[in-house]
């Protein structure tokens, strides 16, 4: 007999799994082949382009990026769960892996609740509640903007001070994301969405503690991505050090977008301009799309990889 801890003790006590019913395996098996078939073709979509990319490109950094892709995706999943325990739910690493990495397919359909929604019906086989599932997926987000946008500000004017004058917007809206790591902002205001869907208020409120490492761990994200976009401008001839604040900062504005992009898969074609252009300010317009290109398709045979070392591990 599954014993649930009492409310009280869930900061502490690791949530106990159970067996989904049958008719619930089969549709996430189903919905299961969907994310995978539209990942699979947000790669096969750009055969062509990519395979013209790559051969500009040396074996080793395309190696390299993948390994610098391939940490951050590891890095992430540290800001989720940080997230998921300071809001009350303590899970292992292992079935966080589970979660989060399953999940994130759910980013290659359209529409920005799918990995969220994903997160929440996984997280039931933990008794996770699904509002804290959706609350730790939409505090994800907001964690990534109030980091990746304050340091595009800081870190593209370092590579071209005229960007400045392009990306005045992005200090303005910056703030507001920032303003959610608050604890108390955030309480009050996830409390108040509560109460007009006539939930209960949350049980564990979000701490410094918290939401600090999470913001930390993020920091450490963008610099991964920035990375690995770094090793690919590099390798087409861009100044090692003029490109660094570039590609940092570049990315971090360019995901940030994705994000905001609502409907399009994996922020497709906003994330990607974006890049571009702040690439093309330390290397040629034509390389910085190249570039952009090969480290799309890179995140994204990251997220297969692991999603499918989840299930590998999970019939193991």
């Amino acid at each position: 007999m599954v014993v649930t801890p009492p409310a009280s003790d869930t900061r502490s006590t690791p949530p106990v799994a159970v067996s989904p019913p049958r008719w619930r395996s089969l549709l996430r098996g189903a919905l299961l082949v969907v994310v995978l078939g539209a990942a699979g073709y947000a790669v096969a979509g750009n055969r062509d382009r990519l395979l013209v990319s790559l051969r500009d490109l040396s074996w080793w950094s395309v190696v390299a990026a993948f390994g610098f892709g391939l940490s951050a995706m590891l890095v992430s999943l540290l800001v989720w769960r940080s997230l998921m325990t300071d809001f009350g739910a303590r899970v292992s690493v292992r079935d966080s892996a589970r979660i989060f990495y399953l999940s994130q397919l759910g980013k290659y359909l359209p529409g920005s609740l799918w990995s969220m929604l994903s997160q929440a019906e996984l997280g039931r086989d933990l008794r996770i509640p699904r509002r804290t599932s959706i609350t730790v997926g939409a505090m994800a987000i907001v964690v990534a903007m109030a980091v990746g946008l304050p340091l595009a500000v800081v870190s593209l004017p370092l590579a071209a001070p005229g960007l400045s004058g392009r990306y005045w917007w992005v200090a303005l809206i910056a703030p507001l994301f920032l303003i959610w790591l608050h604890p108390r902002v955030l309480t009050r205001a996830l409390n108040l969405v509560f109460g007009v869907l006539r939930r209960p208020p949350l049980e564990h409120a979000p701490s410094w503690r918290g939401l600090l490492t999470a913001a930390g761990w993020q920091v450490l994200v963008w610099v991964c991505f920035g990375l690995q976009s770094w090793i690919l401008v590099v390798a087409l001839g861009g100044a090692p050090l003029r490109a660094l604040p570039a590609v940092i900062g570049g990315y971090a504005l360019a995901h940030c977008l994705g994000l905001l992009a609502i409907g399009m898969p994996a922020g497709a074609g906003v994330r990607d301009l974006a890049l571009t252009a702040a690439l093309a300010t330390v290397i040629p317009s034509a390389s910085a799309l190249a570039v952009a290109l090969v480290a799309r398709t890179l995140i994204t045979a990251v997220d297969l990889l692991l999603a499918l070392s989840q299930l590998r591990r999970r019939r193991a």
